[in-house]
């Protein structure tokens, strides 16, 4: 931040340091610590209300509020924070109620409050002892004694402070420099040129604004980087259209808003954590693979989603609701694919027993060609209706695949019948041939034997007849003599 060299101001409305500050919370938990340097409410060029409305959005966005001033405290200085009582008038807790509750109730929101007396040449003493710049300040709120309008003023003036700021304190730091001409150009000078005094006084206010800047809140709930973003916008449209800003109205859509951030960051945990290739379509399986993803989808939110447990709750509910619907259409969609699956598988093997039936003459060779189509089904195929499918499949084809077989038995046996019967025929047929052959043959040979036996019944006759004339048959038939037998 800019430090001013001249009567004019040199911040206007409310500056951001650039860059925050890592902390560690009494919890162990990181935070960051934003710096606000805000424009002063007694600026010459200024207007009242704006004034106003610049201290209520400081003091409705900080943690802790550091009022600084040149000088100790008096009723000069009180007068300048006379703007602290119209706060209540342009900060409302929530939009109905009355004023008086809101100014009860504010208490609760603000900040804590560090009275900063810069240039502090006094010694703190009183009744002769040592008293502390707290003890200082609370001496100062202390109610001015007397009557009349003028004490009723300063003392309400007192008491605002005190009631909307019940978390106070107070610091003093000395001249930084005795030379007058150095003062107007702090920025450039060594840290090192300043008072000893004030180096000191500059290191203990550092450490106090560390210790005592604790992470903003909204009731027990803190705020983030987004959140106080939203506030901000928030707050600066009401009182951009000349609206009072109201914390209750302001805090719910800026926790709404960051539930639905979370609840979106959620689904995309979901939706980028499930294994949607890997995961068979299985109902068991799928309702896993959807219970550890909405573990994952709950850890995102709750990382993210700051507010209180109602506006949370509502949240989740909704988060919850839409994943459910996800995982649903996530589900139809695979028990659909593992579906088509089994069709196409179940037409496959069909063709392939339907085929081993028709090709196949051995029934064992039938059966091992079914169990290779089972097995190109299991491994191809998953979803509920895998088994029951093919259950009723094999029952249906079993009773194809055995008519199939036994008509091409039967059909096989009847061609071989057929071949016997025309073998029989032809048999018969060569049968009756051969048996006319024989008879054939046994006549001729019963002509034959006839035949030989009346030729022997000759010989012998002859034989006879020439023995009985006692002439020599090869004498006879020796000297070639031709003789007629003698009947």
């Amino acid at each position: 931040f800019k430090l001013a060299h001249s009567h004019r101001p040199c911040t206007k409305g409310l500056w951001i340091w650039s860059q925050p500050f890592t902390r560690v919370g009494p919890d162990g938990n990181e935070y960051h610590l934003i710096l606000l340097d805000s424009e002063g409410i007694d600026a010459y060029d200024q207007r009242a209300q704006e004034g106003v409305e610049l201290l209520s959005l400081a003091v409705l966005l900080a943690s802790m509020f550091v009022f600084n001033q040149m000088g100790p405290i008096d009723e000069a200085a009180l007068d300048r924070l006379s703007l602290v009582t119209q706060i209540t008038k342009h900060i409302r807790v929530r939009a109905t109620g009355s004023v008086a509750d809101d100014a009860t109730e504010l208490s609760g929101f603000t900040p804590s409050f560090l009275w900063l007396l810069r240039d502090f040449y006094l010694d703190l003493v009183e009744d002769g002892r040592k008293v502390s710049p707290r003890e200082y300040l609370e001496t100062a709120l202390s109610p001015a004694a007397g009557s009349g309008p003028g004490v009723q003023a300063k003392n309400q003036i007192r008491g605002s402070i005190k009631s909307l700021f019940p978390d106070r304190d107070c610091f003093t730091l000395v001249r930084p420099m005795h030379d007058e001409r150095a003062l107007n150009h702090l920025d450039e000078l060594d840290p090192q040129q300043l008072r000893p005094e004030f180096q000191e006084g500059v290191q203990k206010l550092t450490r106090l604004l560390l210790s005592r800047g604790q992470p903003k809140r909204i009731g027990i709930v803190p705020v983030t980087g987004v959140m106080l973003a939203g506030l901000a916008e928030a707050y600066v449209l009401a009182i951009n259209q000349g609206a009072v800003p109201t914390i209750a109205t302001a805090w719910q859509g800026v926790a709404e808003a960051e539930c639905r951030r979370a609840a979106a960051a959620a689904e995309d945990t979901y939706r980028l954590e499930f294994n949607l290739e890997g995961t068979p379509a299985e109902p068991e399986v799928l309702l896993l693979e959807h219970l550890r993803c909405l573990n994952a989808a709950k850890a995102t939110f709750r990382s993210i989603a700051v507010a209180e447990p109602r506006v949370r709750a509502a949240a989740k509910a909704a988060l919850l609701e839409a994943l459910q619907q996800r995982f649903t259409l996530i589900k139809e969609a695979a028990l659909a694919r593992a579906s088509a699956q089994v069709d196409s598988a179940l037409l496959l093997a069909a063709q392939q027993i339907s085929t081993a039936a028709r090709l196949h003459s051995s029934w064992a060779d039938v059966q091992a060609e079914v169990s290779r189509a089972i097995a190109a089904y299991d491994s191809t195929t998953t979803g509920p209706t895998k088994w029951p499918r093919l259950t009723v499949f094999l029952q249906q084809q079993y009773g194809h695949m055995v008519a199939e077989f036994m008509q091409k038995i039967e059909a096989s046996a009847e061609k071989r019948i057929n071949e016997a019967r025309m073998a029989a025929r032809e048999a018969e047929v060569n049968l009756k041939r051969a048996e006319s052959k024989i008879k054939s043959v046994e006549i001729k040979v019963k002509d034959l034997t006839t035949a030989e036996d009346q030729l022997k019944r000759e010989l012998e006759q002859e034989k006879h007849r020439r023995s009985s004339s006692g002439g020599s048959l090869g004498g006879c038939f020796g000297c070639g003599a031709h003789t007629e037998p003698h009947m």
